[in-house]
This record gives C-alpha cells, sequence and structure tokens, in this order.
C-alpha cells in the first residue's frame, strides 16, 4: 500500500504539516474546508467541502469514507493528522457590550491595524483605548500577545494611549514578559483587579464608560475611551466534535483533542495512527503551532515502534459476543466484524482493560491472567513469624506508581518488610478476580494508579477504582474491615509519597491484624 497522510484542516499548522510531508516524498489528502488556505499545496489532493463519514481499520490501513453533496467516495490512508484552526468568539455579553464602531473585539481591532492603510476612520480619531481582558473568565497568553502587540502598533503608529484592566495577567508564555515590559516602556496602563470589577457601561451612541476604583490608592476613577476592546474565548472549530466522534477520539474539558495526558507524546491522541496538532489540540501561539506541526511529522515518518507480543487473545468459544470490549476500549483497537469481535493488534496498547471488563473471561493476556497473578501472589507469601508481620500486595501501574517505588527505593525510604509489588501495565487491567485473589492470600491490598487525567488509557484508573469501590461495598456487607483494601494515586516522581502510603497502610493493617479472608 502507498503511504498516504491524510491532514484535515486548512490553517498554518495543517499547510506546515502538508508540506514538510510532501518534501520528504510522502503522498498527502487534505481535507479541508475551503481551499482559500491551502491552495496550492505542492502535489497534494485537496478535498474541500466535505465532511468525514466514518472510519475503519487502524494505523497503516483506515478506510476513510468522506461525504459530500449526499454522495460518498472513499480513501485509504496510513495515518490521519487533525490541524484544524480554532475559533475566536468575542466576549462582548460577559461585559454588558454591543459591537459597533466604538466597541471591538481583539480580532477587529487587528484586521483594522493590518490593514490600516485602507481603514483609519476609527484609529485616526481615538486616544484611549481601552482594552478588557481575563476580568470575568480565565485569560490566557494567546490573547494576552495579540493584545500587547496591538498596544505596541496603537503607541508607535498612531499614539494611542492604551488601558489594559484584567485581574489575572497571565506572561507565562515565551517572550510574554519581555512585550510586558516594552508596553509599559511605551506608555501602556495596566489596572489590576482582585477585591473589586469595574463598571462598565455602553450609551446609546456606542460610547462606553468605565467606573472603578484603584485598589492601590483607594480612588474612584472614570476612563471615558474612544474605543474598548473586549477579549475574546478560544474554542475548537466548529466540526471538531463531530470529527472526534468519527474517529473515537478523546477530547478535553474544553472541546479539544487530548487532554493533557503526561504519559502521550503530545501530538499524540488515544488511537495509533492518528494524530492531533496545532489548535486541534490545544490554545496556541503561531510558534507553538509550527513546533506541532514538525512533531506530527517526525512522529509520521519515524513511528513508533509496537511489539506484538503478549496482546489480548479472545476464546471464540467463551466469547458471547456482547461487545463489552468494543465499547471499554481506550484504544478503539476492537473491531467487529460478522463473526463476532477481533483485536487489531497494531492498535492495542496491552492495557488489559478489555480483559478485566469481559464479563465471561473470554479475553486473555499473557502474564495478567488470573492464574498469573496468583502465582506472583502466592510466590511473595512470607514464612511464619512469631510475630504478626502484615503481608501487602500493591498493585502498581507500570507508569507511575511501579516507578515510584522504584524512586523510593533508589532514596532509600522505608519499606514495608512483606510488601509483594505486583506491577501492571495500567490499573485498568485490574480485574476482581485479581483482587479477590489478593484479598484472599493477604492481610491488605493496595491498588495505586496514575492520577486521574494523566492514565495513559484515560479511563484505567477509574475502572481500577470503581472495581475497587463494589468489592468495598462486599466486605462491608460481609462483615469484612473494608479498612483492609486502598486506592490511591501517585506519579512517578512520587518516591517519598510510595514510602508514606505504604508505611501508613502496613499500620494500618498491623492494628486491624491478620486477615480473617485468607485460605
Amino acid at each position: 500500500m502507498t503511504e498516504k497522510t491524510l491532514v484535515i484542516g486548512n490553517g498554518q499548522c495543517a499547510r506546515k504539516i502538508a508540506e514538510e510531508l510532501l518534501a520528504q516524498g510522502r503522498e498527502v489528502v487534505i481535507l479541508a474546508k475551503t481551499d482559500l488556505a491551502m491552495s496550492p499545496v505542492g502535489k497534494a489532493e485537496i478535498i474541500s467541502d466535505a465532511e468525514l463519514f466514518s472510519c475503519v481499520g487502524t494505523v497503516g490501513n483506515f478506510e476513510i469514507i468522506l461525504s459530500r453533496n449526499r454522495e460518498r467516495f472513499s480513501q485509504t490512508v496510513t495515518e490521519i493528522i487533525i490541524a484544524q484552526d480554532s475559533v475566536r468568539k468575542a466576549n462582548f455579553s460577559l461585559y454588558g457590550l454591543r459591537p459597533c464602531s466604538g466597541v471591538l473585539s481583539l480580532s477587529q481591532l487587528t484586521e483594522i491595524i493590518a490593514n490600516h492603510a485602507d481603514n483609519l476612520l476609527n484609529l485616526s480619531q481615538a486616544k484611549k483605548m481601552v482594552f478588557l481582558t481575563g476580568l470575568l473568565t480565565e485569560s490566557n497568553p494567546v490573547i494576552l500577545n495579540g493584545i500587547m502587540q496591538s498596544c505596541l502598533r496603537l503607541q508607535s503608529d498612531f499614539q494611542i494611549q492604551s488601558y489594559i484592566l484584567t485581574k489575572n495577567l497571565k506572561v507565562a508564555g515565551n517572550g510574554l514578559e519581555s512585550l510586558y515590559r516594552k508596553t509599559k516602556e511605551a506608555g501602556a496602563v495596566y489596572i489590576k483587579f482582585t477585591e473589586t470589577m469595574p463598571e462598565i457601561r455602553e450609551e446609546k451612541d456606542g460610547s462606553t464608560t468605565i467606573l472603578f476604583l484603584d485598589e492601590v490608592t483607594g480612588q474612584k476613577f472614570r476612563l471615558r475611551p474612544d474605543i474598548t476592546v473586549s477579549d475574546e474565548t478560544i474554542c475548537p472549530s466548529d466540526d471538531l466534535e463531530a470529527i472526534a466522534a468519527v474517529l473515537g477520539l478523546d477530547r478535553d474539558k474544553n472541546g479539544f483533542l487530548q487532554s493533557g495526558n503526561v504519559h502521550r507524546i503530545s501530538v499524540f491522541t488515544n488511537r495509533k495512527g492518528i494524530l492531533a496538532a496545532g489548535a486541534s489540540r490545544n490554545i496556541q501561539s503561531d510558534d507553538e503551532q509550527f513546533s506541532d506541526a514538525a512533531n506530527a511529522v517526525i512522529s509520521i515518518l519515524k513511528p513508533e515502534l509496537s511489539g506484538s507480543e503478549n496482546k489480548p487473545e479472545i476464546n471464540t468459544a467463551l466469547c458471547a459476543r456482547c461487545l463489552t470490549c468494543y465499547r471499554s476500549c481506550p484504544y478503539r483497537a476492537i473491531a467487529v466484524h460478522d463473526y463476532g469481535v477481533r483485536i487489531m493488534t497494531q492498535a492495542c496498547e496491552r492495557c488489559g482493560v478489555c480483559a478485566a471488563e469481559c464479563p465471561g473471561q473470554a479475553i486473555a493476556i499473557k502474564g495478567l491472567t488470573g492464574d498469573d497473578i496468583s502465582t506472583q501472589i502466592m510466590e511473595g507469601i512470607p514464612a511464619k513469624q512469631e510475630k504478626f508481620i502484615p503481608y501487602l500486595i500493591a498493585f502498581c501501574c507500570s507508569r507511575s506508581a511501579a516507578q515510584s517505588r522504584e524512586l523510593a527505593m533508589s532514596m532509600r525510604h522505608p519499606l514495608p518488610q512483606c510488601l509483594k509489588i505486583i506491577e501492571i501495565p495500567c490499573a485498568g487491567s485490574i480485574s476482581y478476580p485479581h483482587i479477590f485473589s489478593a484479598l484472599n492470600h493477604a492481610d491488605g491490598v493496595l491498588i495505586l494508579t496514575c492520577h486521574e487525567g494523566n492514565c495513559h488509557s484515560e479511563y484505567g484508573n477509574i475502572y481500577a477504582r470503581k472495581r475497587a469501590e463494589r468489592i468495598t461495598q462486599m466486605l462491608s456487607a460481609a462483615g469484612v474491615e473494608t479498612e483492609r483494601l486502598l486506592v490511591k494515586t501517585l506519579a512517578s516522581n512520587m518516591g517519598k509519597e510510595f514510602a508514606e502510603i505504604a508505611g501508613d497502610f502496613e499500620k494500618r493493617i498491623i492494628v486491624l491484624g491478620p486477615s480473617g479472608l485468607k485460605n
């Protein structure tokens, strides 16, 4: 099959990705809302005014169905990169303002400045300009950068005095601290609010009056700017939700692709072979978008190596075709066919969620079966001691808790004497039989997962916690101490915390005494 990449988007990030891939001899198909921004792009095939209808397959062989004017046609590609532009929505209503010649959005002002030779009406007559940013919503560095760049242009080209009214000024972006100093040197006035908010009035003629209390001097002030500029909320593209639904991709709370997962390379999504770059995955500056474009190209040209050993296997004799695995797989590595389901090993990350969720125990992973885990548990059972020393089992995610334990040992933190570590690829692989087996042989069981939002599989830690909660309910109903089962979250760099959790748990179990559940 010819190596062909589908790029979805028509902004600067998508264009950069397409150009770089074409330069490396790859075939590129661009799916763009319009072809204005992307044409021409070398020898790329540009498909405009079409929508993504369906996607089947896995990395190396995605079958894409597109729809245009009720007609459907297909494309077969090896990878998919989503690199759409974001959308800016002015926050006029938040400040009780209506857009007019005296009330502009930041984008409108930027366009006017860029084309001032053709549009000097407002700027030539203005003497004072007020920027409203981050007063009622959280500000972001991209918007602040645009405001400060505008301030410098207004001062140098039009001699307009700028006032920036803000609550939480975020200058952590690249170069923003230096830009902040330049604007102050150029004469920009920053007015910050912490306890009180300014009163903003818009008159019938479109002029605004701003009344506020200066929190430093305690004096009341009145501002009557010639132009008031509202900040903007940066949102995902309008059709990103639909694209994510078709491709089976996770989104963050704001609707962008990706979720800030620390266990993934920035442009990677929850599906192998599908990348998210630029404004499709986060609010980004131009430099950050170009960096994302480079990362996406490198990821395509030098793909992550993934072995196929020890991947899940389905026992068709036990499979009831209930599709629980299909619904629960966080990587969309389960395919449905005429005879049931199959696992696409190239897409599988071996998280074990499918095996743990399967109600018929029809899915097995070498090293994670009930027998495999029981053997490890049995191997750690200590010899009988005159003094009670609790036998503790700790299920540790290999990406977080297992590494924090290694760190604790290297830092020489004291750990419980009879602590058996069961390292698993993801907390989502910890099944009910695993936990019951541990409780059947140990005095206490720890389940140590990634922090919520940082699980590589996104939901593995949530699955593990819910299973533990169900078993805790069963223990309580049976009159068994629920304190013998504990779930905690850790990051890989929390060696000290690992030792503290394990030590405190051992003390708890010593107080409880030997478990009555053991055998």
